[in-house]
């Protein structure tokens, strides 16, 4: 019971700021978004809680995306509190409404449960956030990505706008790279000295890493192109992008194959 109704709060609350999609003109003002997404996020925080904690730790690929599309909205409101980016919220929301939509549909047949030491899960909370970040980049990049065609194309009414200008929201953009690259970095480092304890295994060279490496690869490129040689706009924006889907290839696809697909 508990469940259902945490599941279709959830979805309603994020649904309703999406609402103005469907409209050329805000239908919200930013304070109204806010109310719905604050108590969206405690429904959202509670949903997670009820299925993840229910006897010990499920890290399933469902509730993996639960906890990034939990993280990745919170990051979103922190950053517009002050209503700077119109109809964000849309990027942000409707892949989130997506993963809590599929969550019971995608649960793994075989519930494991997964009891963690404190590092091992110090390990995984810090793997979730940094993928939350880099993930709300590239959805802040196809926001930006939106506004520079906008603006090149002379069309006073875009659907997205910004009070700020592109040069404040590239700053904001890398600011939030060079986090989700930090905690990407930690997780890499730390992931070889808990595998073991996390996978029953010793570390191995495998798919999983060699393609987080390239994306870890890539994203460390942006970032030293960005502060040495000052790249923006679209190379930097292709760039970002194109590590994040190599990112959720490492480890999205891996877990969805071997928990949905294989199991």
């Amino acid at each position: 019971m508990d469940y259902w109704l945490a599941y279709f709060s959830t979805a309603i609350l994020y649904i309703i700021p999406c609402i103005g999609l469907l409209s050329k003109k805000q239908l919200f003002k930013a304070n109204k978004i806010s109310f719905f997404l604050i108590l969206g996020l405690l429904s959202h925080a509670y949903f997670a809680y009820l299925i993840i904690f229910n006897q010990g730790i499920n890290l399933n690929f469902s509730n993996a995306l639960l906890i990034i599309g939990l993280i990745t909205v919170l990051i979103y409101t922190v950053l517009n509190l002050r209503g700077n980016y119109h109809r964000l919220e849309f990027l942000t929301l409707i892949p989130v409404i997506a993963i809590i939509l599929f969550n019971p549909i995608i649960q793994n047949d075989h519930y494991i449960t997964q009891y963690f030491s404190l590092n091992a899960l110090i390990h995984v909370l810090t793997a979730l956030v940094g993928y939350s970040f880099l993930a709300f980049g590239a959805i802040f990049s196809i926001f930006l990505r939106f506004i520079e065609n906008d603006l090149h194309e002379k069309n006073d009414g875009s659907f997205f706008s910004s009070n700020l200008s592109i040069l404040a929201m590239e700053n904001q953009l890398f600011t939030i790279y060079w986090i989700g690259f930090i905690l990407l970095s930690i997780t890499m480092l730390s992931g070889s000295y808990f595998s073991e304890e996390l996978f029953g295994a010793a570390f191995v060279l495998n798919h999983k890493f060699l393609l987080s490496s390239l994306a870890w690869l890539l994203y460390g490129g942006l970032l030293i192109g960005r502060a040495q040689f000052g790249w923006r706009g679209k190379k930097a924006i292709n760039l970002s992008l194109s590590a994040f889907l190599i990112l959720v290839l490492a480890y999205i696809g891996t877990k969805f194959i071997l928990e949905i697909v294989l199991a």
